[in-house]
């Protein structure tokens, strides 16, 4: 048994240890000066340096040879090895892991990467489907569930089915094109032309500013979750100080194109029988996509993922250097049903409380009277911050002023 997991996800690789996350480091790879950078710090500079950054090789792990040079590296192998031999040295870990991989890898992908890790200080005791581990906690009463999640350039779409206690994959689907690089572009360009209009500056000429926004967006998105209608994106120059208010609503209407492209797989994926959509941390931070996809539940986080690797690791028989790769788990009714104990699912609010009334969240009646004037306009403000999110009942929405309004589901002739 082992206390580690490594989730390979080239948004972000994720390394656990006995639960904590103890390394983060996004995939890209920079070369400078015959210097050779990864992770955060070649992320935040691949805007200043587009030639010289790579961060397709987890993608498109092979052992092609290069067409775009790369330092000494032959192949996107080479790239992933020195990848995985820097966040072992940043993190001081060598030893036994299980490695969590997205169900989008393929057979030979799956293979080269073993090749890849056996040259590594990782020792894989096994490889485990992510979408697998991430939900199969939550399959209990359910035949049929969807965990969306999202990686550098697609997003994923896997189709987890319950036969009695046995829980498996089975299938994918990969929307190209839907990736975080390209829901970051659509973000920055919102926020770039809020500055034209606005201020009259325009932050991609400079490509420092470029940068800066893209470095800055996880913060911005951050600010969104907490239930902001908009914030202010400030940028100083030598000359100047130049601001933009940022709508929250025109960044979801940013995002449409992809959230089309996603949800037509995910018909595609389920055909005429619906299921549930769990969906991860990552995932859930671009705004709007949850109320897109219909989300029901909380997001999924990535310490939750190492929980399930490492508890079903203590269960696994390896026999000699086999490296099993497991795409269903079997797992006792009991154990199922307690494990939904721990993780209940929250329900999605349906209405605000103000003043001791309850107003629905969504629409508002043409009928409807809100008295005094003041909280007229809260109702407003927090139906704008709510607009393309999903809100679940016990939780509280936050509007200007210190006002706090309780969430609550508002059920009509039934449960």
């Amino acid at each position: 048994m082992t206390s580690a997991v490594l989730e390979l996800n080239d948004h972000t690789i994720n390394l656990y240890q006995d639960g904590d996350l103890i390394s983060s480091s996004p995939g890209f790879a920079l070369s400078l000066a015959g210097q050779t950078q990864f992770g955060q710090s070649a992320a935040e500079q691949s805007r200043l340096h587009p030639v010289n950054t790579h961060n397709e090789f987890w993608h498109r792990l092979s052992m092609t040879p290069l067409t775009r040079p790369l330092a000494h590296y032959r192949h996107n192998a080479d790239i992933a090895h020195a990848h995985l031999l820097n966040i072992a040295e940043s993190s001081d870990f060598e030893g036994d892991v299980v490695i969590a991989v997205p169900g989008s890898f393929s057979r030979d992908q799956l293979a080269i990467l073993g090749g890849v890790l056996a040259k590594s200080p990782f020792r894989a005791a096994a490889m485990m489907d992510t979408g697998l581990f991430y939900a199969k906690s939550h399959m209990a009463g359910q035949q049929r569930l969807v965990f969306a999640d999202l990686q550098l350039h697609q997003f994923s779409l896997t189709l987890l089915s319950r036969d009695q206690q046995q829980i498996r994959r089975e299938s994918v689907a990969v929307v190209q094109g839907a990736g975080w690089s390209n829901v970051a572009n659509a973000l920055v360009q919102v926020i770039n032309d809020a500055f034209i209009q606005q201020s009259r500056f325009n932050p991609q000429h400079s490509a420092f500013w470029e940068q800066h926004l893209y470095n800055e967006l996880p913060d911005y998105l951050q600010q969104i979750r907490t239930g902001q209608a908009d914030f202010m994106v400030s940028i100083t120059t030598d000359k100047a100080t130049h601001q933009a208010r940022v709508s929250v609503a025109e960044l979801v209407e940013s995002l449409e194109p992809v959230f089309r492209r996603i949800n037509q797989q995910l018909q595609m994926l389920l055909g005429d029988t619906p299921a549930p959509v769990l969906i991860s941390e990552r995932a859930a931070a671009i705004p709007g996509l949850e109320n897109s996809l219909q989300v029901r539940q909380s997001p999924l986080g990535g310490e939750q993922l190492a929980q399930a690797c490492v508890q079903a690791s203590a269960s696994l028989s390896v026999n000699g250097s086999d490296m099993p790769f497991i795409s269903v788990w079997r797992q006792p009714e009991a154990a199922a049903e307690a494990d939904l104990q721990t993780a209940p699912a929250r329900v999605v609010a349906t209405h605000m409380v103000l003043d001791h009334n309850a107003y629905p969240i969504a629409v508002s009646d043409d009928n409807e009277t809100v008295t005094p004037s003041a909280s007229a306009s809260v109702l407003i403000q927090a139906r704008a911050i709510a607009a393309g999110r999903t809100l679940f009942a016990g939780d509280t929405l936050s509007v200007d002023e210190g006002v706090e309004l309780s969430l609550i589901r508002v059920h009509h002739g039934g449960a």
